[in-house]
Parts: structure tokens; C-alpha cells; sequence
């Protein structure tokens, strides 16, 4: 008796993972289609985020990393003084290392004979008023910035874009099974799945400025931002 019980409990546990990849039901005389669709919203970004750096050098690690912080807490000054809150600056880097001996041919040789070190730290930031993009990456370098990072762009907000970009697959997925059940000599009678497979952004452009500061500000253009969704929709066809 209480093998019998144990086996029907494995069955009624089985049956949410068999309904999970049970076919699709279609009626006598449907034939189905999948169809693949990507929609795509294009909106102008409102976040920046870069990444401004000091690397240093020195006869001493010591040394190197005092100068280092000498001019990144002259950067930090430079960053709270332009009204950048601390929820976005981040240290990313902060690293001393040695300078080895060149060999022949100019490359360093590693624990090879150390001549100095290189102390580096870098702060990412995010800038939420891009009216001030070439302002403020200006005053960094001014600050003591040798090293600049990005940019890459952003939303604050992603969600309206996303659900127009999931809109939109829908719409193009619709479309093309109207075209297709036209082509068919049949016609669309019902969505028997949709199946979602998030979201996707196009990489921003990634611009790298090392050494003395640019007079004026460097020029920062964001453009547009590409969100795009991907569905696969299954449809019923059937003949008119």
C-alpha cells in the first residue's frame, strides 16, 4: 500500500514539468508556424559613465603612490565640487606596480632589475547631465587626470524602452505571419505561445584620452540608443 501511494505521488509531482513541455494542441486542419521577430526602440541616453584615472611614477613605490594621491584627491575635490553625488563614483583601480628593465627590443622584462614603480588609480563616474559632458571631463583633466575612459551611454531608466522594443517584436511578428498565411493561401486564427528572450542594447561608442588636458572640453555627441527585444511566436494557421 505504500508503494502504491509513493507511486502516485512521483506521477502527480511529474505532471507541472510534462505540462511544461507538453506540445502545442492544434485543431484538426492547423499547421503551425514559429516565427522570430526583433523589435528595435531608439532613444537619446541620459546617463555617461566614464572613467578618469592618475597613473604616476616613481624612483619608490612609496613615492610613486604619494604623488598619486596627491592628484586623485585633487581630482575627488574637483568631482564633488562640480556636484557629482557619491552614489556615482566608484574606484575601480588602485594598483602599484614595478617598472622592470627593458631587454633588447624595448619590452620590459619581468623579474628583471626594477627602476621605479607605477601607481594608478582610477574613478568611474557616471554623469547625469550630458549638457555638461565636455565641462566636466575638461575640469578632470585639469584636476590632475591623465588617463580618460569611455564613454559609454545609458538610461536611467530602461524599462519604457524595453517594453516598446517588446511592442514592436510583437507588431513585426504579427506582421510576418499575416505575410506568411497570405502567401500560404491561409489565413492567422490564434497565438498558441510567445516566447521571450530579453533584451539586447548596441554597444556605445569607446574613446580612450591619455596624457595632457584638451583646451576646450573634448567634444561628447550620445547619439542614440539602440534597445532591441527578441521574440519567437507561434502561431495557428488554418485554411479560409
Amino acid at each position: 500500500m505504500n508503494r502504491l501511494l509513493l507511486v502516485i505521488a512521483m506521477a502527480l509531482w511529474a505532471l507541472p514539468a510534462y505540462a511544461q513541455n507538453a506540445p502545442l494542441l492544434l485543431q484538426p486542419g492547423e499547421t503551425l508556424l514559429e516565427v522570430e521577430a526583433v523589435g528595435v526602440h531608439r532613444g537619446r541616453p541620459d546617463v555617461m559613465t566614464i572613467t578618469a584615472g592618475v597613473v604616476t611614477t616613481g624612483p619608490t613605490a612609496g613615492e610613486a603612490l604619494r604623488q598619486n594621491s596627491q592628484l586623485a584627491n585633487r581630482l575627488v575635490e574637483t568631482i564633488r565640487a562640480r556636484g557629482i553625488e557619491a552614489r556615482d563614483v566608484r574606484t575601480t583601480e588602485l594598483r602599484v606596480r614595478p617598472v622592470f628593465q627593458p631587454r633588447a627590443g624595448g619590452f620590459e622584462q619581468e623579474g628583471g632589475r626594477i627602476i621605479g614603480y607605477t601607481a594608478t588609480n582610477k574613478v568611474e563616474l557616471r554623469l547625469r547631465n550630458l549638457n555638461r559632458a565636455s565641462e566636466l571631463l575638461d575640469a578632470f583633466l585639469q584636476a590632475g587626470a591623465n588617463s580618460v575612459e569611455g564613454p559609454s551611454f545609458s538610461l536611467s531608466d530602461e524599462r519604457p524602452a524595453e517594453l516598446a522594443a517588446k511592442r514592436e517584436a510583437v507588431r513585426l511578428a504579427r506582421e510576418d505571419a499575416e505575410n506568411y498565411a497570405q502567401a500560404l493561401g491561409m489565413r492567422v486564427v490564434r497565438v498558441l505561445r510567445v516566447s521571450d528572450r530579453g533584451r539586447e542594447h548596441r554597444p556605445s561608442d569607446y574613446i580612450v584620452v591619455t596624457g595632457a588636458r584638451a583646451t576646450p572640453g573634448p567634444p561628447v555627441q550620445p547619439g542614440e540608443l539602440e534597445t532591441s527585444a527578441r521574440v519567437w511566436v507561434d502561431f495557428a494557421l488554418a485554411r479560409p
